[in-house]
Parts: structure tokens; C-alpha cells; sequence
């Protein structure tokens, strides 16, 4: 029998409790916790600033209070009442304002750029720091006039850095300062600026050499400087303007770079030429420019130097082109090659010493492309490995950074061009870690572990 339907509103929390004990349990906690969240939405969080305002209310910082004195004397610059301000001054009231003042008459009459009226403030005054802070100023906003009116009436020219005046790139603002006796040297600000990259500088540096020919030494030192900074940075086009400014590619020094290393100066590693430099630079058209020369340079220092891990393979065969030696050790080893392999694909996993997370990440024989053109080249002009027993660890830890066939591809390399004795490669590969590597790539081609086929029994 069919009960009938009744019109009495549902009990909706007697629905819910029913629905509540049906849900799983994992469905019950859920809704527990999103019901304890709400709840805790509609407390006050101690985070709230509204909160904190209430607990600890900030006290208000009192305001400086106004002086009207100052208040006219400012107004007065800004509409550039030069007449009122005489005016001001003939019936002896000062033209200053208090210390907690942001701005002064001075440097109100520099934005408008009055020159007259900027005469007038500087006459009147007494304020060494002021006068100077006017050449400052103007100097930023490039006002040559302005300029020479601090100057004029006792600013001081060291107030302003020379390597911001240069930095100016402002020939005429350069020379006034040249001309008040401003110094060119100390601090290296050419070396320094030369580093922005900026064709202005070219012009500063001719002016200075001609109006300061007594600085010219010193002033020939900052170009060198700069020169192995630009050999350092791998810049050919102002590598170029520098040899063309006159810059020594011979003399050893510090770059710009190492001028504010602590100790650099007397450290004899830091004292490199850009010849030194431009041989292990990874464009060779560098060394080129620089025009190395068989007759004055020495160059058994020069391929020593470019036994750098970037160096350009078409460097070294510039070099031996030019007659060195590429065996140039006593015990007629390479240097080069003795290098390379120290330190074999250092640059593809140089990420992994700014990233300790992926030191576990091997280099991959597809991105040893540079580096096993660099090794490819030593071995066809007939470099020879024969290293101290140190040496061979140190390569060995070299190789470990690269999968299993790049390793198997530099140890034929070595063996297929005899650059070394067989010894040798047997210590290379002695260790349990480099024979499983190595025979790893050895099952995966099918050949056994000493270069020769597999027979059947092996398969």
C-alpha cells in the first residue's frame, strides 16, 4: 500500500546527519576540516594589520615645523626674483634656510638653470660643501656655464670623480675640468670607463694625453689595462680600438676587472699581457689583431698560454704557424695537450659547479663539439701526452664528467694517434670505475673490451 505524499517542509538537518553517516570516512574528514577552517576565518588573525594598528598603534612623527623665512626665500628663487633676493640681502637677512630642509636657494636657482642668479647665491656664499655641491649638480645635468661658475667662485674640482666626468662622454665638460687640474690617474677612471663601451671615451683619452703630456705614462698604463679587459671579455671590436689608441699588447699588469682584488698587484699570476690573454681567448681573430711577432715575442709563453680549456684550436695553429713548438716541454710533452685534457669539457659542465643539484649529471658526447675539436687538432700536429704520474688522476677526474662513449671516444683518440705510450693509457683506465664505463660501450658495439671483436663464445 502506497502511503500518501505529505506537504510538511523537509527536516534538512535530519537530512544532513543521514547523509553524514552514509559518507566514507575519508569524505567525513575532509568536511571536518574545511569546517574548521571557515570557523577560524571569522576569528581576527593577529597578521591583520587592521589587528596590529589596534594592538600597537604607531606613534605619529611629528612634522618640522615651517619657517616662513624660508618658505619666501625658496619662492622667491624658484620664480627667479633675482631683484627681491638683492633686495633681501641689502636689508641684511640671510639666505639660508634650517638644516631639515630638503632643498636650498642653490639648488633651486641649479634646476631653473639661472646663471645670474646662481652667480649672485654662490657670491654670497660662505659654505664650502654647498659650492661643491653645486659642480656636482651641474655636472649630472651636463650645464657647461654652471659649471664654470662654481669652479670660478671656489668649488672644488676632486669633489666630482673624474671617471664620472668621463662618464659624461662629454669632451668640453673633460677639458674644463683637465684645465682646473683635475686628476686623470688616480683610481685607473680611464681604465675603468673604457669598460662601458662607450666610442666617447676615444676623444676624452686624446684630449687628456694632449693636454697632460706629463701624465703620458700613466695615462698609457689605463689603455693596457684596458686592453687585456676587452682581450678578457673577448671583444675584437674594441680590441681594435684600443691598438688603434695605442695600447701595448706586450706590457703585464692587471686587468680592469682585478683592479679591486685584494692582493692582485703582488700576486705574480694576475700579471699577464694581452698577447698572454688573447691566446686563450675563444675568438682566434683576437690573437690575430694583437699581430704576435716570432722575432720579440717569446713563444713557448705564448702556447703555454694557450693551453687554456677555451682556448680556439685555430689559435694554436696560428702559433705554430708562426714556429712554435707545440711539444715545447723538456721532456717533449705538450703543454696544450697536457692542458686540454686536465681539463676536458670543463666548460660544457661548468653549470654544474653553480648548480650542486645536478653534479650527477654527466656530459653527453653531443655537446663535446668544441672540446673534441680542440683535442682533434693538438693530435693531428703531432702533440704528445707524457704526464707526471699526478697528471693521469687529474685526467682520469676530467673524463669522469662525461658519459661512457665520450670517454671511450678520447681514449681512441690517444690510442689511434699515438699520442702516447701504451702505459700510459693502461693507468688512465686502470680503475674499476672507468673499465666498467668502458666496457659498457664496448658490449653496446659489440667489440670486446681491448678494441677487437667479440668471438662467439664472448657472445
Amino acid at each position: 500500500m502506497r502511503l500518501p505524499r505529505s506537504d510538511a517542509p523537509r527536516d534538512h538537518t535530519l537530512s544532513a546527519m543521514a547523509r553524514y553517516d552514509l559518507m566514507h570516512w575519508s569524505q567525513r574528514i575532509r568536511h571536518q576540516q574545511t569546517a574548521g577552517a571557515r570557523a577560524e576565518q571569522t576569528e581576527p588573525v593577529p597578521s591583520d594589520p587592521a589587528v596590529r594598528r589596534t594592538a600597537k598603534p604607531r606613534p605619529a612623527r611629528p612634522k618640522p615645523p615651517k619657517d616662513e623665512d624660508a618658505e619666501e626665500l625658496l619662492r622667491l628663487c624658484r620664480d627667479g626674483r633675482l631683484f627681491d633676493l638683492q633686495a633681501w640681502v641689502a636689508n641684511g637677512r640671510r639666505l639660508t634656510v634650517p638644516p631639515h630642509y630638503r632643498q636650498t636657494p642653490l639648488r633651486v636657482a641649479v634646476e631653473i638653470g639661472f646663471h645670474s642668479l646662481i652667480e649672485f647665491l654662490l657670491q654670497h656664499e660662505s659654505n664650502q660643501e654647498a659650492k661643491d655641491d653645486v659642480l656636482k649638480q651641474s655636472c649630472w645635468r651636463n650645464q657647461h656655464g654652471v659649471m664654470e661658475l662654481a669652479i670660478r667662485h671656489g668649488a672644488r674640482v676632486d669633489a666630482v670623480p673624474f671617471q664620472d666626468v668621463i662618464e659624461t662622454w662629454d669632451r668640453g665638460i673633460a677639458q674644463l675640468f683637465l684645465q682646473h687640474g683635475a686628476d686623470p690617474v688616480a683610481n685607473a677612471p680611464f681604465a675603468r670607463a673604457f669598460k662601458q663601451r662607450i666610442k666617447g671615451i676615444l676623444g676624452i683619452f686624446l684630449d687628456c694625453k694632449r693636454e697632460r703630456p706629463d701624465l703620458a705614462e700613466a695615462l698609457q698604463v689605463q689603455a693596457d689595462t684596458a686592453l687585456r679587459q676587452a682581450c678578457q671579455d673577448d671583444d675584437l671590436k674594441w680590441v681594435s680600438l684600443l691598438m688603434w689608441l695605442g695600447a701595448d699588447p706586450r706590457t703585464k699588469g692587471l686587468t680592469t676587472d682585478d683592479l679591486d682584488t685584494s692582493g692582485a698587484q703582488e700576486d705574480p699570476s694576475y700579471q699577464q699581457s694581452a698577447m698572454q690573454i688573447g691566446c686563450g681567448s675563444r675568438n682566434p681573430e683576437i690573437l690575430r689583431r694583437l699581430k704576435p711577432d716570432p722575432a720579440i715575442d717569446d713563444l713557448r709563453e705564448l702556447m703555454a698560454a694557450a693551453s687554456c680549456f677555451n682556448t680556439a684550436p685555430e689559435t694554436v695553429a696560428h702559433l705554430i704557424s708562426l714556429g712554435a713548438e707545440i711539444n715545447d716541454q723538456s721532456n717533449g710533452g705538450s703543454t696544450a695537450l697536457d692542458s686540454c685534457l686536465r681539463q676536458f669539457a670543463w666548460r660544457e659542465s661548468v653549470f654544474e659547479a653553480t648548480y650542486p643539484y645536478y653534479k650527477h649529471v654527466v656530459v653527453p658526447l653531443s655537446r663535446l663539439t668544441r672540446s673534441l675539436d680542440a683535442l682533434r687538432s693538438l693530435l693531428t700536429r703531432g702533440a704528445r701526452w707524457i704526464p707526471e704520474p699526478h697528471a693521469i688522476s687529474d685526467v682520469r677526474k676530467a673524463l669522469y664528467r662525461l658519459d661512457a662513449e665520450a670517454i671511450s671516444v678520447v681514449v681512441e683518440l690517444l690510442r689511434t694517434h699515438g699520442a702516447c705510450d701504451e702505459a700510459i693509457l693502461k693507468d688512465l683506465v686502470r680503475t674499476p670505475k672507468m673499465r666498467s664505463l668502458l666496457a659498457t660501450v664496448a658490449r653496446r658495439h659489440g667489440v670486446g673490451h681491448r678494441g677487437g671483436k667479440r668471438s662467439s663464445r664472448e657472445r
